[in-house]
């Protein structure tokens, strides 16, 4: 059983899948055909997982992984291991998929059947 000390505040606790934070625009692409935005989530990709889809607890897809951020926090504390000083930068990991309305729009543009969600 996990205790914390008295006064502390609730641990946070966030689902397996991940979290939605924001969507993130970056222009268009060099012919102009495509916005090029991602979708920003709490769950970062690991290697391998790029081109695979970032979908909800219902089966939708609302992202396609494209890469990780890792965005450092501004503080890096040092710890003692194995006799050593080490310097333990401290990052925030975002995963980033490509949006679906690039997605469509990709799709549309090139002629592949698809379907969208009605929720």
């Amino acid at each position: 059983m996990l205790q914390t000390p008295g006064g502390t505040l609730p641990i946070p606790r966030f689902p397996i899948n991940g979290i939605f934070t924001r969507t993130r625009s970056f222009g268009k692409t060099r012919n102009g055909l495509y916005g090029i935005k991602y979708i920003e989530t709490s769950s970062p990709g690991l290697r391998g997982q790029s081109g695979g889809p970032i979908f909800d607890v219902h089966g939708t897809v609302w992202s396609i992984q494209s890469r990780t951020e890792h965005l450092p926090l501004g503080f890096s504390p040092t710890i003692e291991k194995g006799g050593k000083t080490v310097v333990e930068h401290q990052f925030l990991n975002v995963g980033l998929g490509v949006h679906p309305s690039t997605i469509y729009d990709f799709l549309k543009h090139s002629g592949i059947e698809f379907s969208v969600s009605d929720y």
